[in-house]
């Protein structure tokens, strides 16, 4: 089966995968590995819950079906959030690498769980407020083709 839930299932596992070898800072200044979710960050009932920080969401956010001759679409966001306290505001770069490796990882392996393929548009941007220093923000939005539904019966005029 093809759902958009599990394909966000292993988009996020193949996140989780390509960044295992990389750590960043979190908000104590300590080098950690990126915390991945999907959909929405957790919630904290106080200060002294997880930082989440350094993370990466993965959000499904639409999909369609134009024709019953072609796969159906799914476009996933995937939204990276970095803190980097230095003070000559460098911390995009980290935004930029990561958007950078995600981009290179998925385009050139293309088929995701042996059933999903990415294609174009593929859209990328990051936060460009100098205000929000030492937190750093962007993302990618990826379209995504499903398998095509199968129909079960054959419907006879």
């Amino acid at each position: 089966m093809s759902t958009p839930y599990l394909l966000q299932k292993a988009l996020a596992e193949e996140v989780r995968a390509l960044f295992s070898d990389t750590r960043f800072k979190n908000t104590k200044g300590e080098e950690v590995a990126l915390r991945v979710y999907e959909q929405f960050l957790p919630g904290q009932l106080s200060d002294e819950d997880i930082d989440h920080f350094p993370y990466a969401i993965v959000r499904v956010q639409e999909g369609s079906i134009s024709a019953l001759s072609e796969p159906e679409t799914c476009n996933v966001l995937i939204f990276f959030g970095f803190w980097n306290n230095s003070l000559d505001f460098q911390g995009y770069k980290d935004v930029l690498n990561a958007i950078t490796r995600l981009k290179i990882h998925l385009f050139s392996k293309r088929i995701l769980d042996s059933r999903y393929r990415i294609t174009y548009p593929f859209d990328w941007a990051i936060d460009e407020e100098e205000k929000n220093h030492p937190y750093y923000f962007g993302g990618v939005q990826t379209t995504w083709e499903l398998p095509q539904v199968q129909q079960e019966v054959n419907f006879l005029e």
